[in-house]
């Protein structure tokens, strides 16, 4: 039996739902509902823990923290930042949302993606579709531009229909036509893992690696060498279980985290409730819901407790 047949003892599968997400965008970046309506969403599901990890923004904390202090669901400020190497994400736990220095950085990065942005409709527009940037300004529901934007943009107009056979999700499209190798992808420059570390230190969080393996796709062994890096560079943790994450995957992060000595996170990486294909090699998809997640039988108690443990360090540290 594969774990395409059954999901070993994953709290999901045997009723008894995961009680926190780590990884979670709302509309201040890509996702496509508010901080509150997440915040919501999370006590309805019974989660007592959630972290908001928009990408390259903190935009979205007060209203989160709000609506946590209301429905009595804990938020922890996170914030998901792309990085050079490998097209990798660091996420930051407890960051000081409201720190002037972190705040004037993220202003850069956003201005970054914009400009990306607009290049890349160009790039499509060339590749045949009909899209405006005004057509993005209307998806752009937060501070930062993303690809997901960029991809409603072009699936809401009637003149691409044609174009977009076979396209059945926003996941597909860029897959498709955004993808990192894509002719009409655009790279921004994005700050390197290094100094996305020290500034994630410097506004009083704990750095964490990102889905480690969604860009390694089974080459662990460059994987582990990367994760090396890291670790020189001051990096926390690693997200052990994560949406994308296959049991292989799990397995062997989960090894690295005790063997580096590396905080464990775990977290959905939601972005929008549905009802997501599965990929037809592993059988997973995105995130349905807040919390969708597999832990593949692994003992994920201790995970909240660790994290606030290294989160109280990086304060002290940091001085607030």
């Amino acid at each position: 039996m594969t774990r395409n047949d059954i999901k070993r003892v994953s709290p999901n599968y045997v009723g008894m739902p995961n009680t926190f997400d780590l990884q979670i965008q709302s509309t201040a970046s890509d996702g496509k509902h508010t901080p509150r309506e997440i915040v919501i969403m999370a006590k309805e599901l019974g989660l007592q823990t959630i972290a908001l990890t928009d990408h390259d923004t903190v935009s979205g904390i007060a209203e989160a923290l709000a609506a946590g202090a209301e429905c009595g669901v804990r938020v922890i400020q996170g914030i998901e930042m792309s990085v050079e190497e490998y097209g990798a994400h660091i996420l930051g736990f407890g960051v000081n949302h409201e720190n002037a220095d972190f705040l004037a950085e993220l202003q850069k990065f956003k201005e970054g993606r914009l400009e990306t942005a607009k290049t890349m409709v160009e790039n499509l527009k060339r590749a045949g579709f009909a899209v405006d940037w005004e057509d993005v300004e209307r998806e752009k529901t937060g501070e930062v531009v993303a690809r997901p934007h960029l991809a409603r943009a072009v699936m809401k107009r009637p003149e691409n229909k044609e174009k977009l056979s076979g396209v059945q999700s926003v996941h597909d499209f860029i897959e498709r036509f955004l993808a990192n190798d894509s002719p009409n992808y655009v790279k921004r420059t994005a700050i390197s893992a290094k100094d996305a570390i020290a500034l994630l230190h410097s506004a009083g969080g704990a750095a964490v690696w990102s889905h480690p393996a969604i860009h390694f796709k089974g080459n662990y062994e460059e994987l582990e060498s990367f994760l090396k890096k890291l670790i020189e560079w001051g990096i926390d943790g690693i997200e052990v279980f994560n949406a994308p994450h296959t049991e292989d995957d799990a397995e062997f992060l989960q090894g690295l985290a005790v063997q580096y000595n590396l905080l464990r996170t775990a977290g959905s990486d939601f972005h929008e409730k549905g009802d997501h294909p599965a990929d037809p090699e592993t059988g997973l998809h995105s995130a349905r819901t807040l919390g969708d997640y597999e832990t593949y039988g692994f003992d994920t108690n201790d995970i909240v407790e660790k994290l606030d443990q290294i989160m109280k360090q990086k304060i002290d540290i940091s001085g607030g």
